[in-house]
């Protein structure tokens, strides 16, 4: 029994969080896309409330970081995989271990992440308020993703508004 128990355990731990959460993206994606920024020129989005799993800490990760990266970052192992070139990965670790994760196409969806004070690429879900607006950089349009009470360092990027596409004729 024992010799079927240690790979079922196995199997079972590493395919729990092998997924990336397309759920989670669809919503994130909605939440940063839809609607018009507020007065302030951004909007809030609480990503506790998109989440239906309980976390402690989202991490942001860069295109091509490596599983010994990962781990270093996160304080324990990380079995899942790398992040593809093109993609942005976040994160969600609970304790020691990771309880969901999202890998996003950068070129798809444009949601650069903005570090706040000295937990740059860390996010403790006490401060899941995150502002979000749109700019331009070139020619592209991108979404802004940043803890609430750091928006100010970022806000003059809320100048740099892309040219109206001309319409279809």
């Amino acid at each position: 029994m024992k010799r079927y128990l240690l790979p079922l355990l196995a199997i079972l731990y590493f395919t729990s969080c092998s997924d990336n959460n397309t759920s989670l993206e669809q919503k994130l994606r909605e939440a940063v896309t839809e609607g018009e920024a507020g007065p302030k020129g951004y909007k809030t989005i609480n990503l506790t409330e998109l989440t239906d799993f309980e976390w402690e800490r989202m991490y942001y990760f860069q295109p091509n970081e490596d599983k010994r990266s990962i781990s270093d970052a996160i304080g324990f192992r990380w079995e899942g995989v790398e992040v593809k070139a093109g993609f942005r990965r976040l994160l969600f670790v609970k304790g020691e271990e990771v309880v969901s994760y999202v890998d996003y196409n950068y070129d798809e969806f444009p949601l650069a992440l903005y570090g706040c004070h000295s937990d740059k690429w860390i996010y403790p879900s006490s401060r899941s308020q995150f502002a979000t607006f749109k700019y331009c950089s070139g020619d592209s349009e991108v979404y802004t993703f940043i803890p609430v009470p750091c928006v100010e360092d970022i806000r003059e990027l809320m100048e740099y508004n892309c040219p109206e596409k001309a319409a279809a004729e």
